[in-house]
């Protein structure tokens, strides 16, 4: 090895060293251990070298850090662990700060089409250029979405404020492109309304778990309540998770104090049961939970704790399945890596990962019926339980 490769090796040596102390404590490694950390920091800067040295055009240090970096983290075969650039660490942010510059539209992946499903948010560029809940979104700039996941297409449309995206939106057998400025778009996680006032039955979308989620939940809550709201449809369709915290704090709006919510399984095995920690804020009130399987991670937290504690009736599909936390870590220079860390089970010791919760109730959705025929079954129940 040259002097250059062994003077970056006894950096990064310190460096890990150092990082390792700070972020978890007192470290002791044998003689053996930090041998093969030497060797193995050793070829990752032989092959760094090689690269800047012999390749065939000169490449900017920049970019074979983050090649390396995303390579370290896609050697992990995990599709929930990336690395994070630029671009995608501040999508993130964004998402968990509640805004994006987007359309203002709630999507979902049905039957190989991408379908509005919620009217436009109001003030939005979907309202203004006239979309309607039961379009299909066909094309994005010229580009098919047939084939695209849900995430893939939602990709497509957002974009910098300001700039234009030309949709093709499918009624019937008509395609007809329109053209939309995209615009700030607070996510606005949390919609409530009271859809019998004779029977009292109340109705509460979370569309996400943002750091806002919690304290727009308090707030449409104390509104319902207000309204003589006596029993609860809690919307979490096409929820596809977010802060762990906040999913935990909702959680506690419905169930007593101390009660379990999840268990988390770390590296080591060991787990941790996480309770609610405050008192409820709607104890006794008769619910039901609409779930399918748009709703991930936090989403099926929060279901599969008031469904394994009796405290509420799950109607819909089975959930998405995604039953691990990620935690993200910044890395310096606006980028980060976010990783899988923990594996989380439900109060009642089920593991969600790839198997998501069964409803008690189960309920195809159909955009195309006249009725929201998933939030019918679930009246019907509240209804009985109020007669």
């Amino acid at each position: 090895m040259s002097r250059w490769p062994r003077i970056l090796v006894s950096g990064l040596i310190f460096l890990l060293l150092v990082a390792l102390a700070a972020g978890n404590g007192y470290w002791y490694f044998k003689y053996q251990a930090a041998q093969a950390v030497i060797d193995e920091l050793g070829l990752l800067v032989n092959g760094y070298h090689l690269v800047k040295e012999r390749y065939v055009r000169e490449v900017e240090d920049s970019r074979l850090q983050q090649g390396a970096l995303q390579g370290l983290v896609e050697a992990l075969e995990d599709p929930y662990s990336e690395y994070l650039n630029r671009e995608n660490y501040q999508k993130l942010k964004d998402m968990v700060t509640g805004s994006f510059g987007g359309i203002g539209v709630i999507m979902t992946l049905w039957e190989g089409n991408i379908v509005i499903v919620d009217p436009p948010m109001p003030g939005s560029p979907a309202e203004a250029a006239g979309l309607q809940a039961g379009d299909i979104i066909a094309s994005v700039d010229g580009r098919s979405l047939a084939g695209l996941t849900l995430e893939q297409a939602a990709e497509l449309i957002r974009g910098p404020v300001g700039t234009e995206v030309v949709l093709g939106i499918r009624r019937g057998e008509e395609i007809t492109e329109v053209t939309l400025v995209r615009d700030h778009i607070p996510i606005i996680s949390v919609r409530h309304q009271i859809l019998e006032e004779e029977v009292g039955i109340g109705y509460l979308r979370i569309s996400v778990f943002n750091e806002h989620t919690g304290d727009e939940v308090r707030e449409a809550l104390a509104a319902l309540e207000k309204q003589g709201v006596k029993g609860l449809v809690l919307d979490l369709r096409r929820n596809p998770g977010g802060v762990l915290k906040v999913a935990v704090e909702v959680a506690g709006f419905f169930l007593p104090a101390g009660e379990p919510v999840l268990h988390v399984r770390g590296r080591d095995g060991g787990e941790e049961t996480i309770t609610t920690f405050a008192e409820p804020l709607c104890p006794d009130i008769p619910m039901v939970v609409l779930v399918d399987g748009g709703s991930a991670s936090a989403a099926e937290i929060v279901a599969g704790a008031l469904k394994d504690s009796g405290r509420a009736s799950l109607v819909g599909t089975r959930t998405f399945g995604k039953g691990s936390v990620q935690t993200v870590y910044p890395l310096g220079d606006r980028v980060g890596v976010r990783l899988t860390t923990a594996m989380y089970i439900t109060a009642g010791g089920h593991f969600i990962d790839k198997e998501g919760i069964m409803p008690d109730v189960t309920v195809e959705f159909n955009p195309e019926a006249e009725r929201d025929e998933q939030l019918e079954a679930a009246l019907e129940i509240l209804r009985e339980a109020l007669s």
